[in-house]
């Protein structure tokens, strides 16, 4: 891969996914990263209007299609529409423009496990279809299955080539730290601020019991690389293959801050379903990839990238 275009490159996971392919492709390559700065993917004109103005002059390979509008917490709850709405245009165009202006690039879009059932089994790929996602996502999460019939259409119709990879909680340097963001981020946050002013406690939403499967930023790059690669499958589970509850997240995070106070759970505040585990044997049988990084690891890691920063 030498030229390559990435939506949603200004997002968590886009820009790490740019930085690393901007280390591969080298100087003669040329890798784009589409931010909603640059362009209003949601909006039709302006999508093409950029196409057409950008694609000249290079003949991209690959597209990786991050661009989403999503939020943690309970807003989803409240914003089903705009949800929807936002994100089905972004993934229609973004289609109709690869289709359009580079029927030669490979596609591939990373997409959530919150498409899946909520139950306590790790879900196998095949549980995508004849299934419905969680109330509270449900808006988001069928958008994001809609993505998955629109690469198949646009194959079968046009013989593009595309692949999608579905993951977990994503945690790492460079995430975002504040109250209302995805549980992992969140709490690093609140646990490296209240031991840097040392605050007597921390709050943390639900009882602690709650189940999540975390990818480390970079074990997520590697992952989503070599299923770009490598992977002749629609859609293909990436993830460590195991969940951590609240509780032991919260411990690892305790001891990575320095955190000396105490932790109050509170079971009134949302949390989400349960249990989100993926089925992953797959990814190892298909492109010969598993996650590397240890929960341990990677949240003294993140922990210590989010002091330096919050230092500055």
């Amino acid at each position: 891969m030498k030229n390559i275009l990435v939506t949603g490159a200004t997002g968590f996971i886009g820009r790490s996914l740019t930085r690393r392919l901007q280390e591969l492709a080298g100087p003669d390559g040329r890798v784009i990263g589409l931010g909603s700065q640059a362009v209003d993917l949601a909006n039709r004109t302006a999508t093409f209007d950029w196409f057409d103005k950008n694609h000249w002059g290079w003949d991209c390979d690959h597209i990786f299609h991050l661009a989403a509008l999503y939020k943690a917490g309970g807003w989803p709850v409240e914003h089903p529409a705009t949800q929807f709405f936002v994100n089905m245009s972004i993934n229609v165009n973004v289609l109709e423009a690869w289709k359009r202006y580079f029927p030669k690039a490979r596609f591939t879009s990373i997409v959530s496990y919150c498409m899946y059932p909520p139950h306590d089994n790790a879900h196998p790929e095949t549980e995508l279809w004849g299934t419905e996602p969680e109330e509270y996502l449900f808006s988001y999460a069928m958008t994001k299955k809609a993505l998955l019939i629109g690469q198949r259409a646009y194959q079968q119709e046009f013989k593009l080539a595309s692949t999608s990879v579905v993951l977990p909680t994503v945690y790492g340097p460079g995430d975002s730290f504040a109250e209302n963001s995805h549980v992992m981020g969140a709490l690093i946050g609140k646990f490296v601020r209240a031991a840097q002013n040392n605050l007597p406690r921390v709050e943390v939403w639900g009882t602690g019991s709650q189940e999540r499967e975390y990818l480390f930023i970079e074990d997520a790059v590697d992952g989503i690389l070599a299923a770009a690669k490598k992977s002749d499958r629609d859609v293909l589970n990436l993830g460590p293959g195991r969940t951590y509850t609240i509780r032991e997240i919260v411990e690892f995070i305790r001891t990575a801050s320095g955190f000396k106070g105490e932790v109050v759970y509170n079971p009134t505040r949302f949390t989400g379903v349960q249990k989100r585990l993926l089925d992953v044997r797959l990814a190892k049988e298909a492109i010969d990839w598993s996650a590397e990084t240890t929960i341990e690891a990677g949240i003294a890691k993140t922990v210590e990238w989010y002091k330096a920063a919050s230092a500055q």
